[in-house]
């Protein structure tokens, strides 16, 4: 394992050492880019009841009168731009040189009166503080970049070097261990990322954008690799801690190339406005940079930006509303999987976007643009979803009428923009339809313990589609006129025939089953047809008719009938 000579190395190279030390170290700590404006900071540490600050030294020697001056003017900075913002704990001065008596003295005194501790961090404690992180020493002083270079060039690529004639299994097992062992010794060898390597089946191609991209996982890059026409490879980058972004970020430059006046270019303003996220704008790598090794691939290509996963928790719960002409609120909808962003460009711009909780409808919001705030709604597929679910995101769209408004809004509390005056003919009318059909199938569900969805409507015939609004409406209490030719009557017994020549009312009952889709659902209901008059068609079928045989019926004196659906449970 390599040592630390502090006194030999560069000291740019201690500096940056000893905060990422400090970083990983502590699960809170914040790196403060050197700068003019860093207050006196290199290093902040969060804790409950305060922060603790540490200020980084290279100094390896005695002090001389010129390093006691910036170790002082640090000092002042922080308590002059510090101390009044921030809730201050601990305050520590730390370098590779272990301090004197004398300047220990000289440090209490500058310090003293603040309220507050302040340390003196010297090079026993940085060498035991090495000795915890031996990768991170081999990385700046050893040869662990290079070790690391070694192992990330093996692990890209994948199962090329397993011996031939390996076959089934024994080959799946033999690649698998490889890159187990490959992720184990990546892990050890980066003191500031950790590797997660896959082999899954099948292309690239045939990959959504956010795949690899979990929620709550801190993910810095993923890199997939095709590794023949069967498998690819997935490495997914982590950092150890926040900070390590600062310490050893990975950074790319690109170029983005679109004509003026193109969706292309309009994609591209609103993404430096906005931070709206864009898809398939043709550009150029110019380069990359990261960990050693890493596949620094350059050229041509399509891409994609996406919202940061997680981008959305620092928002309230909000919701949308549907407001009438007098401030009545028609329809609120619960947005989820909220995103936000922010303008590329430093301006007000901000974009947010989310989905009613059936994905019925998409709501992308760009406030504080040039022209004040804009609204965009996209509708989503229906199919498969129960219509309780999709039914209060297609009521609110069949209501997107001239003179009401939506609204973006704190979820149960205040609105958070004004109203937009939305009047989209398009989505109206389709969502219009759309009611009637998933209030039938919500009719459906009430009469069933099958689950009931939303069928594919374009899969569908006009008739299929009439037979399920008809079902629906018999099933919300309807009561439907008609009128009738002729019915077929089983024989139960001789003696309940109707006598010959003699109109009566005659009642008929079946079991309702739903057709939906390619399903044929039983309901707890039965279809009840009162036919006002009829009559036996032919005297002679009465003559000989048995139990079990059909005899025909005609209409009598009137050919009207009335249809209602009747629960089973409420049979009389």
């Amino acid at each position: 394992m390599a040592t630390v000579n502090w006194e030999r190395e560069p000291g740019e190279k201690i500096e940056e050492f000893v905060a990422a030390l400090l970083l990983l170290r502590h699960e809170h700590a914040n790196h403060i880019t050197p700068a003019r404006g860093d207050r006196g900071v290199d290093i902040q540490v969060w804790n409950p009841d305060g922060y603790d600050f540490y200020q980084v030294k290279r100094y390896p020697r005695p002090l001389t009168a010129r390093q006691a001056t910036k170790i002082q003017e640090s000092w002042e900075t922080f308590v002059r731009e510090t101390v009044p913002l921030l809730p201050v704990r601990s305050w520590t001065l730390v370098t590779p040189w272990n301090p004197s008596n004398p300047r220990l003295d000289w440090l209490r005194e500058l310090t003293a009166g603040q309220g507050f501790p302040t340390h003196w961090m010297g090079g026993r404690t940085l060498d035991a503080m090495a000795a915890d992180r031996p990768s991170l020493v081999d990385y700046f002083f050893g040869d662990g970049g290079e070790r690391l270079q070694r192992l990330m060039a093996s692990a890209l690529q994948g199962g090329r070097d397993i011996a031939p004639g390996v076959v089934g299994e024994d080959l799946l097992d033999a690649i698998l261990a490889r890159h187990r062992g490959l992720a184990d010794a990546l892990n050890d060898v980066d003191p500031f990322y950790r590797y997660e390597l896959d082999i899954r089946t099948g292309g690239l191609g045939d990959l959504p954008w956010d795949i690899d991209i979990r929620p709550g996982s801190p993910v810095a890059m993923v890199q997939y690799r095709q590794l023949d026409a069967e498998r690819y490879q997935v490495m997914r980058i982590l950092p150890r801690h926040p900070g390590v972004m600062h310490l050893r970020p990975i950074t790319g430059t690109l170029r983005l190339e679109v004509n003026t006046g193109s969706p292309e270019h309009l994609a591209l303003e609103e993404f430096s406005r906005f931070g709206a996220p864009f898809q398939d704008i043709p550009g150029t790598v110019i380069e990359m940079s990261g960990p050693s090794g890493l596949a620094r691939r350059t050229g041509a290509g399509l891409f994609t930006f996406l919202a940061a996963p997680n981008s959305g928790n620092g928002i309230p719960d909000l919701d949308v509303r549907l407001v009438s002409t007098d401030g009545r609120v028609l329809h609120t909808l619960e947005l989820v999987e909220v995103e936000a962003a922010r303008g590329a460009d430093g301006g007000p711009g901000t974009w947010i976007c989310g989905r009613d909780r059936s994905g019925a409808l998409q709501f992308r919001f760009f406030l504080h643009g040039p022209d004040g705030h804009e609204i965009r709604i996209l509708t989503g597929p229906l199919t498969g979803k129960t219509p309780a679910e999709a039914l209060p995101a297609v009521r609110m769209a069949a209501e997107l009428v001239d003179g009401n408004e939506l609204l973006l809004a704190v979820r149960g509390g205040r609105p958070i923009t004004c109203g937009w005056a939305v009047s989209d003919s398009a989505v109206r009318a389709n969502a219009r339809w759309h009611v009637s059909l998933l209030e039938a199938l919500a009719a459906i569900q009430r009469f069933t313990w099958e689950r009931v969805t939303i069928p594919d409507v374009d899969a569908l015939s006009d008739g299929h589609i009439e037979e399920i609004l008809r079902t629906g409406r018999l099933l919300q209490g309807e009561r439907i006129e008609t009128t009738w030719t002729q019915v077929t009557l089983t024989v139960a017994s001789r003696e309940r025939l109707p006598t010959p020549g003699v109109e009566a009312a005659l009642i008929a009952e079946t079991p309702i089953i739903a057709r939906v889709g390619d399903r044929e659902i039983p309901l707890d209901a039965k279809r009840r047809v009162i036919y006002r008059t009829a009559r036996i068609a032919d005297p002679a079928e009465v003559t000989s008719a048995q139990a079990g045989d059909t005899i025909r019926l005609l209409p009598g004196s009137t050919d009207h009938a009335l249809i209602l659906a009747i629960p089973t449970e409420h049979e009389q």
